[in-house]
């Protein structure tokens, strides 16, 4: 067992950093590799390591120089009691984007309070530093500080295998940036950890979130199905490493996509060395590699047969990735294939699955 969790985390380092699209590539996706030495965490394939991000520099010294701070001012965090320098809190400990609602309401401005379309259009294009340029406290500092929400841990599924990786873990991190109110973002986590963090020096604060249902079967013979395109993929390269390592006999087989196989095909030896030893099939699609867009929910379809010919063979049908409309558009195709295929009412099949743990999701 270990002792280290939310509220404790452990302090792992970057050992291992490198960017793993090519030359000419739209997007920049990271390979990182966590030391967990010393920390007694043990992990299954499919769990995920829930990182805690800091704030940067810049966007610290941009709110003490709003509250007319130096950041040494001492301040007790109200969620674990420890008494912490005022930079310390806002890099580590605060939400320096949201504008809680407690907040807003101390302004006084009465349109603000009132009106729920003012209030929704100010914090969807303002952040706290904005907010305090706008509205200067007038209560004390540890009074303002207990309205900040707390600055919470990302989530990164775990890209290897405790029987070959037992003391660290690989993560795959896409980096993007976004537009908030005039002020153009980068993701705080990936961020934080693929461009901010000092490999060997910085401590990355982390804690084991484990799957509650995420997993390999137990049976090595079950054949897999899986669907997992971008950074969706990463379960399952630890899926693949732990198969591999244990001489699973059943069936693999991936489907992933990117935008471009010369530039965004993420682990690509390791894929192409496990389908030349045939221990895996693969199918892939590159969206921008032709005129019309390639989708893996299009592969599934021209496969169909085969997909439904391994499901009779009691396979698991795993889903990683996107939501908002991937994680659909593939539930989509796996409908049409049991009505086109397997003749019959998808809606019963599909429960079945999702009741006997055989059709499992990681969307986010």
């Amino acid at each position: 067992m270990t002792e280290y969790n939310k509220d404790n985390p452990f302090p792992a380092k970057i050992v291992e950093r490198y960017i793993l699209n090519k030359e000419g590539s739209t997007k920049k996706t990271y390979h990182l590799t966590l030391d967990l030495s010393g920390s007694n965490i043990s992990y299954r394939p499919g769990d995920a390591i829930a990182i805690f991000p800091e704030n940067p520099e810049e966007d610290v010294n941009a709110l003490l120089s709003a509250l007319n701070l130096s950041g040494h001012e001492e301040v007790t965090d109200p969620r674990s009691g420890m008494t912490l320098p005022a930079a310390h809190f806002f890099k580590k400990k605060a939400n320096l984007i949201r504008i809680p609602t407690p907040l807003l309401k101390l302004t006084g401005d009465a349109d603000l309070i009132n009106n729920k379309d003012t209030r929704t259009q100010f914090v969807a294009n303002h952040d706290l530093i904005d907010f305090f340029e706008h509205y200067p406290p007038t209560i004390p500092l540890q009074e303002l500080i207990s309205y900040f929400a707390p600055l919470l841990p990302r989530f990164y599924s775990i890209a290897s295998s405790p029987m070959t990786h037992p003391q660290s873990v690989d993560l795959l991190v896409a980096t993007f940036t976004y537009c908030h109110g005039n002020k153009k973002r980068q993701g705080l986590g990936s961020h934080f950890l693929c461009d901010t963090a000092q490999m060997h020096h910085t401590p990355i604060p982390l804690y084991l979130h484990p799957t509650p249902h995420f997993v390999l079967p137990e049976d090595p013979k079950a054949p897999l199905i899986m669907v997992g395109p971008g950074t969706g993929v990463a379960p399952y390269r630890a899926f693949l490493e732990h198969r591999e390592a244990e001489k699973a006999s059943g069936t693999n087989w991936l489907f992933f996509g990117e935008r471009n196989r010369a530039t965004d095909y993420y682990y690509e030896a390791f894929f192409e060395s496990l389908q030349k030893k045939d221990f895996l099939r693969l199918d892939l699609a590159f969206s921008r590699d032709q005129e019309e867009k390639l989708y893996v929910q299009h592969l599934l379809l021209k496969h169909g047969a085969a997909v439904w010919g391994m499901l009779q063979q009691g396979a698991y049908f795993y889903i990683c990735g996107d939501a908002r409309q991937m994680a659909k558009d593939v539930t989509e195709a796996l409908h049409t294939i049991v009505e086109t295929h397997g003749e019959q009412d998808p809606k019963p099949y599909i429960k079945e699955l999702r009741k006997t743990k055989r059709l499992l999701l990681d969307v986010y």
